[in-house]
């Protein structure tokens, strides 16, 4: 895959420059991201919030939650819904949103605590922020790495 960003043209190469340093950092990740916040499901591995955060990090962004907030869907039913905000460290400047939902008849969600609702929202929140921030970053952990978090994943698939 590096190759791939090495056959691009020399011009210009101001431009590519921060996208050939985020590659570095993921490639550098790769292993403890691999090893420890994927998970394999139907064949392909899934990179989970946390280590999406580790990369996050490493490239001098930070994940903030913005609003958390419980919500009537309608058709009787309800949950939460949580957005999220990746930032530039240095800067405070917004790079990235994402939203996410877990709803009151949501399997297994349903039958959790309202504490663990929310907090499954937030986590499903960050994640989206993260997957359409750096997603495209997450083919260079491996060929089998899917773009989308393992926590946006249908839970039947797990």
């Amino acid at each position: 895959m590096s190759s791939e960003l090495a056959k691009l043209p020399a011009q210009p190469v101001a431009a590519l420059e921060p996208l050939r340093e985020q590659v570095r950092i993921v490639q550098a990740l790769s292993k403890p991201v691999t090893e420890r916040y994927c998970i394999s499901l139907q064949g392909k591995q899934y990179v989970q919030v946390a280590g999406a955060t580790l990369i996050a990090n490493a490239m001098g962004y930070a994940v903030r939650e913005v609003e958390v907030k419980r919500v009537d869907f309608g058709g009787g039913i309800s949950g939460w819904e949580a957005t999220a905000e990746i930032l530039d460290i240095e800067t405070g400047t917004i790079i990235g949103r994402g939203s996410g939902i877990v709803t009151d008849d949501e399997k297994p969600w349903g039958s959790r605590p309202q504490f663990a609702r929310r907090a499954m929202a937030s986590t499903r929140a960050a994640g989206r922020a993260l997957r359409l921030s750096l997603g495209h970053l997450f083919c260079y952990l491996g060929d089998r790495v899917a773009s989308v978090t393992a926590e946006e994943m249908p839970e039947d698939t797990k």
